[in-house]
């Protein structure tokens, strides 16, 4: 009989991999668009992790270091990422962030709350935002 069990890493980027073979059946055209930036040193210190599937972007990681936050740079990466979407005839971005990260700046940047769910895990809220373009 089948057990379920715990997999290893390898295991699990095997899955991520099969559901992305069976996806691109619909998803014909995507790509990465990921981006940083990076100190004098060449140290990361900012970066977007994002991905178009067909006419959608959808971020998955935007993350800015401590040191660095307050010199706007994870709206430069967000404008940036945009432009590059708009270039390639996206039609929207779409995300999601916690209340202890970045719903504020995500309304900032001109995104808009499509759905919630509050909370999400223990007292925080999980938000979906969208930016149309």
């Amino acid at each position: 009989m089948e057990k379920i069990k715990s997999c290893s890493e390898e295991k699990a980027n095997y899955i991520h991999r099969r559901l992305q073979e069976y996806n691109s059946r619909y998803i014909t055209d995507c790509e990465d668009l990921s981006y940083c930036i990076e100190n004098e040193n060449g140290e990361c210190i900012a970066g977007i992790v994002a991905s178009r599937d067909m006419d959608c972007i959808t971020v998955d990681y935007l993350f800015v270091d401590d040191t660095y936050r307050k010199n706007s740079y994870g709206s430069k990466l967000l404008t940036y990422l945009e432009a590059q979407a708009i270039c390639l005839n996206a039609k929207r971005i779409i995300l999601n962030t916690f209340e202890f990260q970045a719903p504020a700046f995500y309304k900032k940047n001109g995104c808009q709350l499509f759905g919630k769910i509050e909370p999400c895990f223990s007292n925080y809220g999980q938000y979906f935002f969208k930016k149309e373009l």
